[in-house]
């Protein structure tokens, strides 16, 4: 996730020009980086003042568009981000980032089979473009390939050793293949290359540790993930999690209002306080967290069977859809939390035949097929699944370079 673009004379001029510009603060140009580091909606008017300039060559011109559309995807504005790779592709139809750009939009977009389009066009022109490396490793996780997954991400380590993205890459490949001390191997290293991503890394140890049922090591490595960054979305929503399932229901509770509390429009944090508050016997608050829930969007319908306003069967319905991979995470988030629903109601029965279904039917990409597994061994039915090795949440918007 980390990249530099190099200044060519004519973008140098178009800075320059921009600046001289008596409309435009003198330091706003130059927080044009397309990069983290400068607030993201600052980012969108520096470059769009830089592109209304005009200046420079159409390469000088596509990699302005390109740094916007970064910016628009961190913010998450998918189509104007879209709209701005495919202005770079016109400007400079060479522009391997701009393809492996869009593979990111499409990633989002749960669309693994367009990413991985867009990542191979990538490559065609730039063939030693490492974050199309990584994206395509991400995609084919995605549609559950784990072996290209994995020589996706060796090829990314071979072109470049000192990647930390490339080792995560790695390890997030060999979690989902149920090789968990190497994963932990490649989370260590990436944390030797770049120290600065302890709190992405330590999240991603501690993923690897639920994986192996280790869940006091998972909320230590979690609490060290929000120590490296107290506004780590993913540790506070992982740790709670691991407190859930370790009986620490008051800490989980705390874990998940954190998270609600730095992302208030997460819809699932909202679920999993709704889960721990119910084993803990307190007052459901989940119609006071889902404020700035979107609720035309999944998975409402699992949080309106929590508000009692649909039955399980309705939910089930509604998880369909044409996007395959989409259908495929909402039958298993379905599966999941009705089994959660029955169980609060009694029905342990209906319980162990749901979470059975997540087990052997939840994408590996997907928390849930872990989570149904660790309920499983706790009623005693057995079972097992694997987990999420990357937090899918509104954190984990700024796309590859």
């Amino acid at each position: 996730m980390r990249f530099q673009l190099l200044c060519t004379a004519g973008f140098a001029a178009a800075i320059a020009f921009a600046m001289s510009a008596e409309a435009q603060p003198s330091s706003q140009p130059q927080s044009c980086t397309g990069k983290p580091g400068v607030d993201w909606n600052q980012q969108v008017k520096a470059c769009t003042a830089l592109i209304e300039a005009a200046q420079g060559s159409p390469q000088d011109r596509a990699a302005l568009y390109k740094k916007r559309a970064t910016a628009y995807f961190a913010v998450g504005d998918d189509d104007r981000a879209m709209a701005d790779d495919d202005a770079a592709i016109r400007l400079d139809p060479n522009m391997a980032a701009a393809y492996s750009s869009r593979g990111d939009i499409y990633m989002d977009r749960e669309d693994p089979d367009r990413a991985i389009a867009e990542y191979n066009a990538a490559l065609q022109h730039d063939a030693k473009l490492v974050v199309a490396y990584t994206g395509r490793s991400a995609a084919y996780d995605q549609k559950s390939d784990f072996d290209h997954a994995l020589a996706d991400a060796n090829a990314a380590i071979g072109l470049d050793a000192k990647s930390a993205s490339a080792y995560e890459a790695r390890g997030k490949a060999y979690i989902y293949k149920g090789d968990i001390a190497h994963a932990l191997a490649d989370y260590d290293q990436a944390m030797r290359i770049d120290p600065k991503e302890v709190a992405e890394i330590y999240n991603l140890q501690g993923l690897a540790y639920m994986e192996k049922g280790d869940l006091a090591r998972a909320v230590t490595a979690f609490s060290e993930s929000a120590r490296g960054d107290p506004q780590e979305f993913d540790a506070y929503f992982n740790r709670g999690r691991a407190n859930l399932y370790a009986g620490a229901l008051t800490k989980a509770m705390e874990d998940y209002k954190r998270a609600i509390a730095i992302t208030p429009g997460y819809p699932y944090a909202p679920l999993w306080l709704d889960i721990a508050e119910a084993r803990s016997k307190k007052p459901s608050t989940l119609q006071q967290v889902i404020a700035k829930v979107d609720m035309t969007k999944w998975p409402a319908p699992v949080i309106r069977m929590y508000l009692g306003q649909m039955k399980p069967a309705a939910v089930l319905a509604a998880a369909d859809d044409p996007n395959a991979a989409k259908r495929a995470g909402q039958v298993c988030e379905a599966n999941f939390y009705s089994g959660e629903w029955a169980l609060r109601q009694g029905a342990k029965d209906d319980a162990v035949r749901q979470f059975g279904v997540a087990v052997h039917a939840c994408p590996k990409t997907l928390i849930e097929g872990n989570a149904a597994a660790l309920e499983l061994k706790a009623l005693g039915a057995g079972g097992s699944g694997i987990g999420k090795a990357s937090g899918n949440t509104s954190e984990d918007r700024v796309p590859h370079q």
